[in-house]
């Protein structure tokens, strides 16, 4: 009797748990998710009409900072409702088997469900979208821009790309997710281009653009070798700028140091300019006695060296009629500065004139080889130590920050019948940046006022150092 009573009992428990379990069927599992949204509790069709209006909203994208908007009828998004709702009906199919009703007696966690949402879009269109992005907010990676108005550069900026496959991926990700309709498109980024010699130039010419005559500069990076060049090869007057070839002619002619004699006749060709000591030069130590001699042998050693425009006819000062020196560069017929017909050079071969002595003064380069034996690294650091005690207060000097070490010479030459007005400075300017060269010449048939050419003179030197040291 009390076994057929607990049976009763133990029929009704298992019935009333079946109803349970009938009910419970009504409805989705806890922990199932539907395209990333949580559906337990719902039933299938409340699921689906979630999942419906979420799918239906817009995705929200990023280019960078930049806030995009994908609509998904701009890419024939279709939703399918009846096919989403037997993927779900299938998914959770195990739970009306035995095995589901014992899971259900047993109080079994059920194992998380995914369902994916079965849905489509138009891949062309997708990627209509992705390539109009890519035509509005791409940007190729910027030049720094040369700044006139302040002698400073701005600097470069970097390019970015859309990359079209890992961006497709994830926005059809966002499409397909009810949870997460949001995407950062992947962008990828080219650094910005460094700051070139060419950027440099832009900036002298843009100086240079309301000179009223014929102006010529060298740049040359003492480190990489890199050279800028405006009207290079253009014939000038030689100048006190040439004093820079007596110097190096008096150390190749002596056999030891100067002596005391011989230096004061250096130091003051180079920093006091003086054209009767740079005679003495001329005629005592290179010319043997004869400064014409001296000249000569100059002008010979010049082209030795390669630098074919550079040559003296006279020594200074003089008031005959000097040969007749031909050129490449006093030959061209395209500009024409009316160089002195005593002597002449070029912004190029002043400027790799002091290239030579720079490399001399580090053991090697062209003086060493074209002339074994008769420099040394010393002699050639005294070379730049006599020309940085050239102190004028103008010109190079004026655009360089103080303290700047800048072993230079400059000159200028009255217009005359024969000669245009002409100024130049040529010198090796040292920088935390690194060393180079600079030479410029400003030439025109009319008076230049000083204080029209010394400032653009040092404009040119702010102007480099700023590259440099930018």
């Amino acid at each position: 009797m009390w076994l057929i009573a607990l049976i009763g009992v133990g029929l009704a428990l298992l019935g009333w748990q079946y109803l349970r379990y009938r009910a419970s069927l009504e409805v989705l599992p806890a922990g199932m998710t539907a395209a990333g949204m949580d559906v337990g509790g719902m039933t299938p069709e409340q699921a689906v009409e979630s999942l419906k209006a979420a799918l239906s909203q817009p995705v929200r994208l990023t280019y960078q900072d930049q806030a995009l908007a994908l609509t998904p009828e701009s890419v024939a998004f279709r939703f399918d409702p009846e096919g989403t709702l037997t993927a779900i009906q299938e998914a959770v199919a195990w739970r009306e088997t035995p095995e589901g009703f014992l899971a259900f007696l047993l109080q079994r966690e059920p194992e998380p469900v995914a369902v994916e949402p079965v849905a489509n879009f138009s891949p062309d269109r997708l990627d209509g979208f992705l390539n109009q992005v890519a035509r509005q907010y791409d940007r190729p990676p910027q030049p720094p821009v040369p700044l006139p108005e302040t002698l400073t550069f701005r600097d470069g900026l970097p390019g970015y790309e859309l990359d079209h496959e890992a961006s497709r991926v994830r926005v059809a990700a966002a499409l397909l997710s009810a949870v997460d309709r949001q995407a950062d498109l992947v962008i990828r980024t080219e650094d910005a281009p460094p700051l070139e010699m060419a950027q440099l130039q832009e900036m002298l010419e843009a100086l240079l653009a309301d000179f009223d005559g014929l102006p010529s500069i060298f740049v040359k990076d003492l480190q990489t070798g890199e050279e800028l060049e405006i009207n290079p090869d253009v014939a000038y007057a030689g100048m006190s700028i040439l004093k820079i070839a007596v110097m190096v002619e008096t150390y190749r002619a002596l056999d030891q140091p100067p002596n005391v004699e011989e230096t004061k006749l250096l130091t003051e060709t180079m920093t006091l300019s003086g054209n009767f000591t740079a005679n003495l030069l001329l005629r005592d130590v290179i010319g043997g006695g004869d400064a014409y001699q001296g000249v000569e042998t100059l002008t010979l050693s010049m082209r030795y060296l390669g630098l074919v425009n550079t040559f003296m006819a006279t020594p200074y000062d003089e008031e005959v009629v000097p040969p007749t020196i031909v050129t490449p560069a006093n030959s061209r017929t395209d500009v024409n500065s009316r160089p002195d017909p005593y002597m002449q050079t070029t912004a190029r071969d002043m400027g790799l004139l002091l290239e030579m002595i720079y490399q001399c003064s580090k053991g090697g380069g062209t003086l060493m080889v074209a002339y074994p034996g008769a420099f040394t690294p010393e002699e050639c650091q005294q070379m730049l130590d006599m020309m940085a005690d050239n102190r004028i207060g103008g010109l190079f000097e004026d655009g360089l920050p103080e303290g700047t070490r800048l072993a230079h010479k400059h000159g200028w030459i009255s217009n005359t019948e024969l000669t245009d007005f002409t100024i130049g400075d040529a010198g090796i300017v040292f920088t935390p940046g690194g060393d180079y060269v600079l030479v410029a010449f400003l030439s025109s048939p009319n008076w230049i006022e000083w204080d029209y050419a010394n400032p653009l003179m040092a404009d040119i030197a702010t102007a480099t150092y700023n590259y440099f040291n930018h």
